[in-house]
């Protein structure tokens, strides 16, 4: 029975110290430090109060390439306008609180629940350095291949709605990789690269390539982001009818 109960604590032992030895060598506040600097530095992200994005948007599966344009104003406001030569434009907008989506199919829709939960987390001009705030939870699930590269995968839960994941270049620590996640429960995976200096130290992703299911591969390139750029509010308000 002694042997037994010997036999048992060693099992446990072992087990402890294996559980011990698979905890990530980093954690989430080291990561996030590391990717703020990589990204140019909390000072240089928070003297930013806006943005505007222009480039393509490439639809290879319908073998359509349109003209993106993206505005951005802090603290809580983005629209996105993709022009597609015979459909029309496609819009989605966030003016801090409310949200919506435009298109020549489907109409103006108001979008709620979730989705309005995520549109304004993604809206959040000082995401980056806000990340505690927007995401109350989070963990590192450990070191995983993206683009052949070493990533550090970390799991961001808002207080509402589903968690994100997070890939982290183990080197640069610049975001190479997220997995958000989509209607119907569908993870969608988006990839970010093409890091460049837009003028003031900031470091921004110039291409995005997002995975829809059904839709196949959407691949948005930017052509030039520039900082800083006056914005009318009423840029982001919801159109009439």
């Amino acid at each position: 029975m002694r042997a037994i109960l010997i036999l048992g604590s060693i099992a446990w032992s072992i087990a402890a110290f294996g559980q011990e030895a698979a905890k990530p060598a980093i954690s989430v506040d080291e990561i996030m430090e590391k990717a703020i600097s990589a990204s140019g530095g909390k000072a240089a992200l928070e003297k930013m109060t806006s943005y505007v994005a222009k480039g393509t948007l490439e639809m290879s599966a319908m073998g359509v390439t349109a003209a993106n344009e993206t505005y951005a104003k802090a603290p809580d406001k983005r629209l996105a306008i993709t022009i597609v030569d015979g459909y029309g434009d496609v819009l989605q907008g966030v003016d801090g609180k409310t949200a919506w989506s435009k298109d020549p199919q489907g109409g103006l829709k108001d979008i709620t629940g979730e989705q309005l939960a995520q549109v304004r987390r993604e809206a959040d001009f000082y995401g980056t350095t806000r990340w505690k705030e927007l995401y109350p939870k989070t963990e590192v699930t450990g070191k995983e291949k993206a683009a052949g590269r070493d990533c550090w995968m970390v799991k961001l839960t808002p207080a509402e709605g589903k968690p994100v994941m997070h890939c982290y270049d183990a080197e640069t620590f610049l975001v190479t990789r997220a997995i958000n996640p989509g209607p119907g429960g569908v993870d969608i995976p988006v990839e970010l690269s093409d890091y460049k200096d837009i003028g003031n130290g900031v470091l921004s992703p110039h291409t995005i390539k997002v995975t829809m299911p059904e839709m196949g591969e959407m691949i948005i390139r930017y052509k030039e982001i520039i900082p800083n750029v006056e914005i009318d509010d009423a840029k982001f308000a919801k159109p009439k009818e």
